[in-house]
């Protein structure tokens, strides 16, 4: 009766079978070890990330290189290596020095702000009534005594070391990546046939503009925002402009709020040299901002994926959430990428519901099916 019984249960439809139990559960276990490996090299796979954008960035100039100059691929990377270190060393020539001449005279000045902020009718209220400036100083004075503690050093060499490694292996990481790039779509591309292979095409060319004109269009936008914060501080008098300027700009990679976060400095200065300066800073703070979120990131970005600001905001939070610092600034491109997949999806449905294989061709790919056209003749 067991043996009949046991036979039954064997059957398919009759239960799960110990071989269907033992799948699903090695499955499982694979993918947890997948994620526990994920998770553990979660800083390599920030690494690559960067790498993969900072490749497809320099790709149009490679590619100019190989054309105009008929170079070899590893030598037209080299070549935007050096041009780009150069770049580094002589900005670094130009702008260190007045860069660190400025941060001093910005240390050395906040105590007279500080002075200033204490003879304030408003502070003094404030300290009769709750105590505020002691409880200032008792912060400044927990703080102060943290930063001298015996471990800041360790960590800060620590954390300069740290940088350096991943400083490096993003440098070397970027160069392969840029180098074996081509070589790895064509063999992506060469797993597929006919109509996937169109399609696999197109998600991938939908990708590269993303990122490509994220990056570009994220470094003129800081550009144009410093070039345009410096011009205003120089035209109101305000001091301090290299270093003020260069954390506009550093500022402004960050999506959404990192306009507004790189004018508080500039603004805090301004007040400090009179109320109509402060006044005027705020004004045009809120007129850039209306320019660029209207006129230059829109021109800079129109060749690329446009995101709903609702998407954005998305974005930018779960990025922060998962990646910290460097999850907000590549949430944007991923989130290009995401919808450029979802848009591959969309299509591939109504070109099956539509039972067109033309249709489809052309909502994937923007125009007819290569393949039913002979090239043109040159």
């Amino acid at each position: 009766m067991q043996a009949v019984t046991s036979g039954l249960r064997s059957r398919p439809g009759d239960g799960w079978s110990s071989a269907a139990v033992a799948r699903i559960y090695l499955t499982l276990l694979a993918l947890s070890v997948f994620i526990w490996i994920l998770w553990v090299s979660r800083s390599v796979i920030q690494w690559i990330a960067i790498s993969a954008f900072l490749a497809v960035a320099i790709n149009p100039l490679v590619g100019l290189l190989m054309r105009r100059a008929r170079m070899r691929r590893g030598g037209a990377i080299g070549v935007v290596y050096l041009l780009g270190t150069g770049a580094l060393a002589g900005a670094a020539l130009v702008f260190i020095p007045p860069l660190v001449d400025a941060a001093t005279g910005l240390v050395e000045a906040i105590p007279g702000y500080i002075e200033r902020v204490q003879r304030s009718t408003l502070i003094q209220d404030l300290d009769r009534e709750y105590d505020v400036l002691d409880q200032v100083r008792e912060r400044a004075t927990d703080l102060l005594s943290t930063l001298a503690g015996p471990n800041v050093a360790v960590d800060a060499a620590s954390r300069v070391v740290n940088g350096l490694v991943a400083l490096v292996s993003i440098a070397v990481i970027c160069f392969l990546l840029s180098l074996y790039g081509p070589r790895l779509r064509a063999w992506v591309e060469s797993q597929f046939g006919g109509h996937t292979r169109v399609r696999v095409t197109s998600v991938l060319d939908g990708m590269y503009k993303v990122i490509a004109g994220y990056v570009v269009g994220v470094l003129l936008v800081a550009l144009c925002g410093a070039t345009a914060a410096a011009v205003f501080m120089w035209v109101a008098g305000v001091p301090y402009i290299p270093v003020l300027a260069l954390w506009v700009a550093l500022m402004a990679f960050i999506p959404l709020v990192g306009a507004t976060l790189g004018a508080v400095p500039y603004v805090i200065v301004a007040f400090f040299q009179g109320w109509p300066v402060g006044v005027a800073a705020l004004v045009f703070l809120a007129v850039y901002q209306q320019v660029e979120n209207n006129l230059v990131q829109p021109l800079i970005h129109r060749r690329t994926v446009q995101l709903n600001p609702l998407w954005i905001i998305i974005a930018v939070l779960v990025g922060s959430q998962l990646l910290g610092i460097t999850g907000a600034l590549v949430a944007i491109p991923v989130a290009g990428i995401l919808q450029v997949l979802v848009q591959d999806w969309a299509a591939e449905r109504r070109r099956r519901d539509d039972g067109s294989d033309d249709e489809g061709m052309t909502a994937v790919t923007g125009g007819p099916d290569p393949a039913a056209e002979p090239a043109p003749s040159t």
